[in-house]
């Protein structure tokens, strides 16, 4: 890891590295979109008011026309009702059978029976509009509707006589036929106008935007340290506004970082070997204060925070590899009575000489260290009980044969426990420290084993 992070982020390979952005849609093809789809709505609802404007004028004129035709066939159908000369109603009828706005005519006498009549508002609603959408559009706007007129014949006393009635049927349906040509005209116009619109949107928003946008991208994708500063940024769109503001300023910032660029580069070449020697020293150190904080200073040999890992890894081992794994807990009988009689510093040179007599004696994958005071641990991998139990012994027997400077000769105690299915690392040290001072209850200078059934 680099000492130096805020100069590396400006060095040639660092930006050689940089991963491209992420691709997204570009700016202009969305201003189109978002144009075309404001401009879409608006015009589909304008065709739609202009449209429904249409529709109810043309309605209106239906349904005056209808009323027109009281003018046209009252005096008739009056006259020939008069006459009884139902030839003359057919006739007439028959006539207003070639009308495209009626769906119906029924003609009644004065006591409200039928005369003549076709057609039905009811039953028969008039032709649609040709084609599915016509016919769509006719479900629509169905309404049908229908006008009565009185006929009355004047005779020549100028007096009134009712004599029937005929009523006409149409329906606003009709109205679509009519406006089929309409509708289509203002559709096609429309249509017309949004293609010319979106041709026209994409060529000037892409000419004035799109492209000069595109430029600067692949120019800010470009930059690194190699090119800073050689080639400027050119818009192509015409005039001056702000895009080709932001390209000066981009030109400058380009210059800008490849002056920055080329001061790192000197600094990177003054700092590479500080770095390297620095960062050799700091592993170093972290090497030494590692073995500070896993050694106790007196012994030299482990001390309890490394005994705890070691323990709990040989532990974890011992159940996947299925192999013995032993503790030896041991210390010095009556150590206190030494540091009592000849002083602190004979202690600690006991315990020194005892640790030298432990190490002398330590096998390759055997752990050694100071559990606590005057206490020891000897973590012994693949030994079972018995082997340990001898391992100890020797040691004991090591021990009771060294002559300690002041102190003179001294004897030690031992508790030796092996590991058993499902134990963990406290309980195992708890009955190696029984064992221990079971062997100081029974008379000292002896080794006790911790046996399964609980016997020490």
């Amino acid at each position: 890891m680099s000492l130096f992070p805020s100069i590396d982020r400006f060095s040639p390979s660092r930006a050689e590295t940089l991963a491209a952005p992420p691709r997204r849609s570009p700016l202009a093809q969305r201003l189109i979109r978002v144009m075309f789809g404001c401009y879409l709505a608006v015009a589909v609802a304008l065709t739609a008011i202009q449209m429904g404007l249409e529709y109810r004028s043309a309605s209106e004129a239906l349904t005056a026309n209808v009323v027109a035709l009281q003018r046209t066939f009252s005096p008739g159908l009056a006259d020939a009702m008069w006459r009884f000369n139902t030839e003359v109603v057919e006739g007439i009828l028959s006539g207003m059978r070639e009308i495209p706005i009626l769906t119906g005519v029924e003609v009644r006498d004065e006591a409200g029976q039928r005369v003549r009549a076709f057609g039905s508002a009811l039953a028969d609603p008039g032709t649609p509009p040709d084609g599915a959408l016509g016919t769509a559009l006719a479900s629509l706007f169905d309404a049908p509707f229908q006008r009565t007129f009185e006929l009355t014949h004047v005779d020549e006393n100028g007096a009134h006589h009712a004599i029937g009635s005929w009523t006409v049927y149409s329906n606003h349906a009709l109205v679509l036929d009519q406006l089929k040509r309409t509708v289509v005209i203002i559709l096609i116009n429309s249509a017309i106008k949004s293609l010319m619109l979106l041709v026209i949107f994409y060529v000037v928003i892409q000419r004035m935007v799109g492209r000069p946008l595109a430029e600067m991208s692949a120019f800010v994708q470009e930059i690194d340290a190699d090119n800073l500063g050689t080639r400027p940024l050119v818009v192509a769109a015409g005039g001056r506004h702000e895009l080709h503001a932001l390209a000066s300023t981009l030109n400058r910032m380009a210059r800008r970082l490849g002056h920055a660029f080329e001061e790192n580069a000197r600094l990177l070449d003054n700092m590479r070997d500080l770095t390297s020697t620095l960062q050799a020293k700091v592993g170093e150190r972290t090497q030494e204060l590692k073995l500070l904080a896993e050694t106790d200073l007196l012994t030299g040999l482990a001390n309890r925070r490394k005994l705890d890992e070691e323990l709990g890894r040989e532990i974890a081992f011992t159940g996947r590899a299925r192999v013995p794994l032993s503790i030896i807990l041991g210390d010095i009988d009556r150590f206190k009575s030494i540091n009592d009689r000849h002083g602190h510093k004979a202690g600690d040179k006991v315990l020194a000489i005892f640790a030298e007599v432990l190490r002398d004696r330590q096998r390759p994958a055997d752990t050694i260290g100071r559990w606590g005071g005057e206490e020891f641990m000897l973590i012994c991998p693949g030994s079972a009980l018995e082997p340990a139990v001898e391992f100890a012994e020797a040691i004991r027997s090591a021990i009771e044969a060294t002559s300690f400077p002041v102190a003179g000769r001294q004897t030690c105690s031992f508790g030796v426990a092996t590991l058993q299915p499902g134990e963990t690392a406290d309980e195992l040290v708890a009955r190696a420290d029984a064992a221990l001072y079971a062997g100081k209850r029974n008379g000292r200078n002896r080794v006790e084993a911790s046996r399964p059934g609980g016997s020490a």
